[in-house]
Formats: C-alpha cells, sequence, structure tokens
C-alpha cells in the first residue's frame, strides 16, 4: 500500500513523481492529483507547490459562492423549522426535513467538483453563521425588552442555532473527511458511492447529537425510534437526490469547459 508519494519534476505542466521506494515513475496533472485526493500522499511543501499550479478560477470562484449560499440558505430555512414536527410515511420528523439534508448534497459537491479545503471553509461559514446567529440574538434580549408574539418566536432559536452550530462542526466536517478520505480509497469507484457513505457517518453524527441536545432527555425508548426514524429517512432521502448531485457535478463540468473555451488563447 502507498504511503508517501515523492515529486520528482514538473515539466510541461505534468508532475512526475513516484513512490517512497522509487520502484515506478508516474506522471499527471495537478488537477487530477487533486481531485483524485492524490496530493494527499506527497509532502506539505510538494501538496502546496501541487495545489498552486491549479489555481481557483473565476468560474470556480462563482461556482464556490453559488454552492455555498445555497448551503447557508438551507440551513437559515431548516433550522427555524426544526422544532416543528411533520408526519411522513408514517413516522414524525423536523418540519425542515425536506431542506435540511440538502446541506449535505452541496458539500458533496464542493467536495466533488472543487476540493476538500473548500468544503471545509464551507462547514465553518454555516457554523460560524449559526453561533453568530445565537449570540446576536441572546444579545438582543438582554438589551431590550421584548414581548409576545416577537419572544416566542426568537428566542427559541438562540439554542436552537447554538445546538445545530455544534452539529455542524462534528457532523459535517465529519461527512467532508469521509469524503476525502473514500476519494483516495475508492476514487475509481461512482460518486454516488462516496456520497452514501459520507453521509451515512455524518447524518448519524448529526442525528445523535441534535435530537440529543434538542430534547434534552434521557435515553428512553421514544427517544431511539425519534433517532432511528429521522437517521433512516435522510439515508433514504440522500439515495433519492443522488441524481441532482450527478446534475450538479455535469453542470459544473459543462460550465467549466465551456468557460475555458472562451479563454483568450495564449
Amino acid at each position: 500500500m502507498t504511503r508517501s508519494l515523492n515529486l520528482l519534476k514538473i515539466e510541461n505542466n505534468l508532475i512526475y513523481y513516484t513512490n517512497e521506494d522509487n520502484d515506478y515513475v508516474l506522471s499527471s496533472s495537478a488537477r487530477v492529483l487533486i481531485n483524485k485526493g492524490i496530493v494527499t500522499f506527497f509532502k506539505k511543501e510538494h501538496r502546496d507547490l501541487i495545489h498552486a499550479l491549479d489555481p481557483i478560477t473565476k468560474f470556480d470562484i462563482k461556482w464556490y459562492g453559488f454552492l455555498t449560499a445555497l448551503y447557508l440558505t438551507s440551513l437559515l430555512v431548516a433550522i427555524p423549522m426544526s422544532p416543528h414536527s411533520v408526519q411522513i410515511f408514517g413516522t414524525w420528523q423536523p418540519a425542515g426535513i425536506l431542506i435540511f439534508p440538502l446541506t449535505f448534497l452541496v458539500l458533496d459537491t464542493i467536495n466533488a467538483t472543487l476540493r476538500y479545503e473548500y468544503a471545509k471553509t464551507t462547514t465553518y461559514f454555516g457554523a460560524g453563521m449559526c453561533a453568530l446567529a445565537s449570540g446576536l440574538i441572546a444579545a438582543t434580549f438582554s438589551i431590550f425588552e421584548i414581548t409576545s408574539p416577537y419572544k416566542e418566536v426568537f428566542e427559541p432559536l438562540i439554542h436552537l442555532y447554538l445546538i445545530n452550530s455544534l452539529c455542524i462542526l462534528l457532523a459535517d466536517q465529519a461527512n467532508n473527511f469521509t469524503f476525502k478520505k473514500l476519494s483516495m480509497l475508492l476514487y475509481k469507484a461512482p460518486i454516488w458511492i462516496r456520497s452514501i457513505l459520507s453521509s451515512t457517518i455524518g447524518q448519524a453524527i448529526y442525528t445523535f447529537v441534535w435530537i440529543g441536545l434538542f430534547f434534552n432527555s434521557s435515553t428512553s425508548v421514544t427517544l431511539l425510534q425519534k433517532i432511528a426514524d429521522n437517521y433512516i429517512f435522510k439515508i433514504g432521502y440522500a439515495f433519492a437526490v443522488l441524481p441532482v448531485l450527478y446534475g450538479l457535478v455535469l453542470t459544473y463540468k459543462l460550465l467549466k469547459s465551456k468557460s475555458n473555451n472562451n479563454l483568450p488563447a495564449e
């Protein structure tokens, strides 16, 4: 099993490298090494050099901005709706259940089309946004005398956003890290396998932490049933939205190719 790779030279935009035992020499573009996760096998200075050979383009910035906006919007809408329960397929689910899983879809899209570092940054944006929202609402209530009905609407969000900030740091980042590792181990496997496996881990963490903290109760059969129902629904939903994931990845490739074709010739 490959433990580390050594960069030999860079020539004609190709990176020549070998394994630690110098058994073979391979060549590849920086983009391929990054997308397949192979870059992580190089030492830090070589990883930095490889990333420098594949800088983010104007199109990538726009694409990243679009996906990050979609991620943050999904959080802003789904989180305040989550305390209310709705019945789906005979189970009780948070009202934001059809919106929230889209956050994992967006992270998988960022991991698949850009790279892990961008997905990790988006996760930090989401956790920071929730923590900041919680703090600002709490500060507003401590400064001003706010009465009903605004009190009933906004005061619960202090606790709710704070819980979700922790969940995002733990679960969403676990999803990103798992997707990254699977891209290294299963880089020849289709994207859907990496997406489902990473969602399986990330959603498990989110479900246990969120329900455990939100309901703030000791373990019971009812609580375990809620966790199981919520988790099973999320995984089923992850399968259902796989066509959307493939559609986003295909859209990125088509638009990226069009953007590259419009670049002026050197």
